[in-house]
């Protein structure tokens, strides 16, 4: 009888073990509820168009050589708007780092919501701040001046970088977005689709939140991609609410569009005085 026992609880014991690995396995580390700390306030990171991981690691390795900043997280995010993450969630890091990958590589704001969702009633994230390059600038701006921001953290600080917020070249447009100009408040003379939804949402962009706009110039007023007077056109959008807005160009030898993100030592000094 006691050796039957003693098999029997082998058997429940090694079950036990096997059934801990498969958990361990599948469930993902997003669903770690350990809570921030007070002073906590995570950066989330979003690439452009067709970009992946490799658009932000170089900015978030650079940030993480400082003291205080790590990177915690990577969320990715399928076409369908699942999350999966790596990574585990530090209570007792003062700067987190997130980096938000889409793997179809278009960023929308409708996903970075769910992300923001979660992220506030897992981690108990009251503020979060917000790097976006390129399209991803704009998924920021979008989710920025949306009406239901009640489930998620307050957004603390805004970081666009490369942001056609009002076009870029080669775009399927009538209009040549090269040549629109800024008035003396930063109002385009003209407005795409895309930014007169902008335009029109404008009072809603939050009244806490810092703003650090950064684009390119080559030498003809564009980094290549996107017409300055594009990502300057942000101004007008956010100025009004905004707690601060600031503008950096940046015209050394890596100022075209791809290479603003690229070990781009004057950007990320941008990036890090403003968060710091």
């Amino acid at each position: 009888m006691k050796k039957k026992i003693i098999a029997l609880l082998l058997t429940i014991w090694v079950l036990s073990i096997a059934l801990g690995v498969i958990l361990s396995r599948t469930e993902p580390s997003f669903s770690d509820s350990k809570e921030a700390g007070d002073y906590q306030a995570p950066t989330l990171f979003v690439h452009g168009y067709g970009g992946g991981y490799g658009s932000e690691k170089n900015i978030i390795e650079a940030l993480s050589e400082k003291s205080g900043f790590r990177q915690v997280l990577r969320i990715n995010i399928n076409r369908k708007g699942d999350l999966s993450s790596t990574g585990r969630w530090q209570p007792d890091v003062e700067h987190p780092l997130i980096a938000v990958v889409f793997n179809d590589g278009k960023p929308n704001e409708k996903y970075l919501r769910r992300v923001l969702v979660q992220l506030k009633s897992r981690y108990k994230i009251k503020a979060f701040n917000a790097v976006g390059h390129s399209t991803g600038a704009n998924a920021w701006v979008n989710l920025a001046v949306s009406a239901d921001k009640q489930k998620m953290p307050e957004l603390q600080a805004l970081i666009t970088i490369a942001g056609p917020f009002n076009g870029f070249m080669g775009m399927p447009s009538e209009t040549d977005v090269k040549k629109i100009e800024l008035d003396k408040d930063g109002k385009p003379n003209t407005m795409v689709a895309s930014y007169s939804y902008l335009d029109v949402n404008k009072d809603k962009f939050p009244k806490n939140t810092r703003v650090l706009n950064l684009f390119g110039n080559i030498g003809d007023d564009t980094d290549g991609v996107v017409p300055v007077s594009s990502a300057r056109s942000l101004r007008y959008i956010v100025e009004e609410n905004a707690k601060s807005y600031t503008e950096q160009e940046v015209t050394n030898a890596k100022a075209q569009h791809s290479a603003l993100h690229d070990n781009n030592q004057v950007v990320n000094q941008f990036i890090y005085d403003f968060l710091k």
